[in-house]
């Protein structure tokens, strides 16, 4: 799903953001009271930007996990960070001379809560809210997270991801719709449509068959992953300009995606294995994140949950002109 970008630079947008967010929890089928939690969690996300770091902005949208919906909110800023996480999240306690009660309340009312920060670099945080207990469903051998923001100016994204599993082995698919707006959205549509029908095929037979599906649409470029972290090993196969590289042990690696765009020329597939050890990161994007980026430049982030490794490069290298896509995978295997 796309996710909203609600902006917070000055005090209209608290209640903008907040109003936004409830529509969306409401149409999701949210109740008064579990729409009520959504509503202060995020009045307090967005107060805390506005007291700590003068502006940032929340990503809000749906997240699917063992048969149930809920809502997933990234906040991001560039402000002065937080000096000490623990002692923020205990109420009462403040550096902007206000109650203190912002992360305290927000880890309280979320599902799951995490934070990154940096001194003098700024914040990212991601929580979830559910409307009702649910089963914590996790992928198979992997923590996933992904997140798809559209253009700015535009209401859906010409990106789209994909994460399906059975059996030990999970298929990843990252397609971006050539350009942006409702014909892009529609090329990555068709594109993820075919990856889910037929996802037990291997990557370089599904990059084939998008690239017959896409000729009626605008195409598109697109990564396909198979991975079998039990094993400990991976396949990849890209057209056109999706970024993709594994991390492990200090290393990194790149995956090469061949030149064309499905659906109108073509010249080359080809499949690559690689290593996925345990504890690897797999981590691949749209153009519209920049690619110069390197996760020492974010000391302790290689460790966290892929949400906020997502967010933080999001934060960081979204190129603002064009949709902008991350999804991060750990190999959780042992």
């Amino acid at each position: 799903m796309t996710l909203l970008r609600l902006p917070v630079e000055d005090a209209s947008h608290v209640a903008e953001a907040r109003r936004e967010a409830v529509e969306l929890a409401t149409g999701l089928g949210f109740d008064e009271v579990q729409a009520g939690r959504v509503a202060l969690a995020v009045t307090e996300a967005a107060t805390n930007l506005l007291k700590h770091a003068q502006r940032g902005e929340i990503l809000a949208g749906c997240i699917a996990r063992g048969g149930a919906e809920g809502m997933e909110f990234y906040v991001l800023d560039r402000g002065p960070g937080i000096a000490d996480v623990a002692a923020s999240l205990r109420d009462g306690m403040s550096s902007a001379g206000s109650a203190g009660i912002g992360l305290g309340a927000l880890s309280r009312l979320s599902s799951r809560f995490d934070v990154y920060t940096q001194r003098g670099k700024g914040t990212v945080m991601h929580f979830e809210i559910w409307p009702r207990p649910h089963d914590e469903v996790s992928s198979e051998g992997v923590d996933a997270a992904a997140l798809c923001v559209a253009k700015p100016g535009e209401e859906v994204a010409g990106d789209a991801w994909l994460l399906r599993e059975a059996k030990g082995r999970l298929v990843v698919l990252l397609v971006d719709g050539l350009g942006h707006g409702p014909d892009a959205a529609a090329a990555a549509a068709t594109a993820r449509k075919f990856v889910w029908d037929h996802w037990d095929d291997e990557p370089a037979e599904l990059v084939e068959g998008m690239h017959q599906a896409l000729k009626s649409t605008r195409g598109a470029a697109a990564a396909v992953v198979a991975l079998k972290p039990a094993t400990h090993v991976g396949a990849y196969c890209g057209v056109g300009n999706i970024a993709c590289s594994v991390h492990a042990a200090g290393a990194s690696r790149s995956l090469v995606s061949h030149n064309g765009t499905l659906g109108y020329n073509m010249r080359k597939i080809q499949e690559f294995p690689f290593p996925f050890p345990a504890g690897a990161l797999l981590i691949a994007h749209s153009d519209g994140i920049g690619t110069r980026w390197d996760l020492g430049a974010y000391p302790g982030l290689e460790s966290r949950s892929p949400a906020l490794i997502a967010a933080a490069l999001y934060r960081d290298h979204e190129r603002g002109r064009d949709d902008a896509t991350v999804a991060v995978l750990r190999n959780a295997s042992v």
